[in-house]
């Protein structure tokens, strides 16, 4: 039986070469008392017919109905496909045949078959014609499809696959490295019990419903795959699961971090090979290989994988012994693949986000270079990276970008902007968050530092309509962030009206960024210029991703920043160093409800960083402490 169904074939070629001395009198058809037309032509079909025979899907009963011997050479023909897990095969007859006295003619065939995942394997064989009453016919033998095979003798391939290679820090130090793990699955059909299930899904997390509905449609005798973990995970549940009805296990080596958890959602994760996996794995790779499905190990899964090698021996049938190799290639290792990734500072993310009770995440970034440090989204592990895909509004921490609008608009940083409890725009009503008291008029520097919405608000006609989008380009929002990895670069669209433009000033309505992207504004505001991000050196686009922002406005934010830390919203980390910082609380609607996400963001020498947690009551009480215990650990 073929094992290749489900393989997308590369494309067979047909090659076939004239081979007659003489033309016949029918039309341009052979001659069948023409030796070498008739042999030529029974030749050339049986070779189109190998082609399509070894072809996904395909069936070897025509290629073996131009033989003499029908019902034997098609099970031999198939078995040799299986045995070498052709891919496709190009079948050339060579030259013309060459015919004895006796009805008797021979031609050799040139045969390229691709071996799934190992590379394309070239032989010789020879095919006899004969004449069995009045038509010719292909003599069925084994050394017909590869010589020395006989009738008895067989092919055996051997896949071997090198290490894959290691994702690197930004210090070149390995952050994956190859450690042993354990397949857990279960046998098909219905040899699993309902306990069995139940313990996939309390012990781990797999949906044993779904699991049984594989097992019963898989073919009997299969391994049917649920999750793989690493060995002393294993270990630990073994006493207990492998006792239940069902349960079946696979040894290997996986390219894992130092732990589960450890920048799982940008390192990524691997499994055995899905079909749209495999595709992404490349022309080398086996639907049991195990291949990056996300992040890092997905991005880069040919690169870190690396060429398999193989081969193939002629083994006698009754000894089993090896005759000789007749094919063989070398597998080349994978290449690392080296990022900007500080683990130190990984941790420390992962640590901080660990006391949170609510989902969230945190981006760590190196303003003078766009490079990205940390990335982590917590309080437990996923393989969704929202710290780069989240779309949020950004809420108040937006005010960054929006005070750089009104300082090009012709404000300075001592205009008074008026703080009242709330402002109407169009019939819209604004307010700010609960505990800011309306203060009346203050400087920018004041609104910034207690996040007042109305200040900044009333300020919503000096800009023109697209004043907030042209702003936020100042900072890099709105770019499509081509990393290594999916991240989304933020939007800020031209509002519609007064009323989005007013959202837009204190990041709500239309306005969307992630952790990332603000991160990244933090960052601007720290060197001065908004920079590309960069996981990944050599691959990622680097340099600016905007002209300077004035010195003025450089000078004004870093001063609004540093304040709001010293005597604003963000003073949780007024202990930890020359700090700088901005707050953020964004209202969004969840199942119904208005519920709002905490922001902070800001920098520290040469980190700059961004957290979110959703569900956050305001961004000081919410990001703040995480902010605070992150940057409490690193100088």
């Amino acid at each position: 039986m073929k094992r290749t169904a489900a393989i997308v074939c590369l494309s067979a070629v047909l090659v076939t070469a004239g081979c007659t001395d003489s033309k016949s009198d029918s039309g341009g058809k052979p001659d069948p008392n023409n030796e070498k037309q008739a042999s030529a032509e029974v030749v050339k079909n049986f070779a189109a017919a190998w082609v399509k025979a070894w072809a996904p899907d395909g069936k070897p009963d025509a290629a073996a109905a131009l033989t003499d011997t029908p019902a034997t050479f098609g099970k031999r023909l198939d078995e040799v496909d299986s045995a070498l897990v052709a891919q496709s095969v190009t079948v050339t007859p060579q030259g013309d045949p060459k015919c004895s006295d006796d009805n008797n003619c021979t031609q050799d065939l040139a045969v390229e078959a691709v071996l799934r995942g190992i590379g394309t394997m070239k032989w010789t064989s020879t095919a006899a014609a004969v004449k069995t009453g009045d038509a010719w016919k292909i003599k069925a033998s084994g050394d017909t499809i590869y010589p020395g095979l006989g009738e008895s003798n067989y092919l055996k391939r051997v896949r071997a696959l090198p290490a894959r290679a290691s994702i690197l820090d930004r210090n070149g130090q390995p952050l994956t490295a190859n450690r042993q793990v354990v397949i857990v699955g279960v046998a098909s059909g219905n040899v699993a019990t309902a306990a069995t299930y139940a313990a996939f899904k309390a012990k781990l997390d797999v949906d044993g419903a779904k699991l049984k509905a594989r097992a019963i449609a898989a073919p009997a005798g299969q391994f049917v795959d649920a999750i793989t973990i690493r060995m002393n995970e294993w270990q630990a549940l073994a006493p207990t699961f492998g006792k239940l009805p069902g349960v079946l296990t696979m040894g290997g080596t996986q390219s894992l971090a130092e732990s589960p958890t450890f920048a799982r959602s940008l390192l990524g994760t691997m499994k055995t090979a899905t079909e749209e996996t495999l595709k992404n794995a490349g022309p080398t790779a086996s639907a049991v290989d195990q291949v990056g499905t996300t992040g890092l190990q997905y991005s880069y899964q040919q690169q870190l994988a690396g060429t398999p090698g193989g081969t193939v021996t002629l083994r006698d049938g009754k000894t089993k012994l090896t005759i000789k190799t007749v094919f063989s290639q070398q597998g080349k290792p994978g290449t690392p693949v080296k990022t900007t990734i500080d683990p130190k500072l990984q941790r420390f993310a992962e640590a901080a986000l660990a006391t949170s009770k609510l989902p969230a995440s945190l981006v760590a970034i190196q303003p003078s270079t766009g490079q990205i440090l940390a990335a982590a989204n917590g309080p437990t592990a996923t393989n969704y990276n929202r710290a780069f895909l989240g779309r949020y509004a950004p809420g108040s921490t937006f005010k960054i970008v929006t005070s750089a609008a009104l300082l090009g608009s012709g404000l300075t940083v001592n205009t008074p902007l008026p703080c009242t409890n709330t402002i109407n725009v169009f019939g819209k009503t604004f307010k700010n968050y609960d505990g800011l008291a309306a203060y009346g008029n203050g400087p920018m520097q004041k609104a910034f530092n207690e996040s007042c919405n109305t200040a900044f608000i009333s300020q919503h006609a000096r800009l023109k309509s697209d004043g907030m989008t042209k702003a936020a380009a100042m900072f890099g929002i709105g770019q499509d962030l081509k990393l290594s990895v999916p991240a989304y670069g933020g939007e800020v669209p031209a509002p519609k009206d007064d009323v989005a433009e007013a959202a837009s000033m204190i990041g709500q309505g239309t306005v969307t960024a992630s952790p990332l992207a603000m991160a990244l504004v933090a960052g601007a505001v720290q060197h001065g210029t908004a920079l590309k991000p960069v996981l990944v050196p050599g691959k990622d686009p680097a340099g600016a991703a905007a002209s300077p922002l004035p010195a003025a406005t450089v000078a004004a934010l870093r001063t609004f920043m540093r304040t709001t830390v010293t005597g604003g919203t963000a003073h949780a980390l007024a202990p930890y160093g020359s700090a700088a910082a901005k707050t953020g609380t964004a209202e969004v609607v969840a199942n119904g409800k208005v519920i709002t996400n905490g922001w902070m963001v800001g920098y520290r020498g040469d980190v700059a960083f961004a957290v979110i947690v959703e569900g956050g009551v305001s961004g000081g009480k919410a990001a703040g402490p995480i902010l605070a215990n992150f940057i409490s650990k690193f100088s």
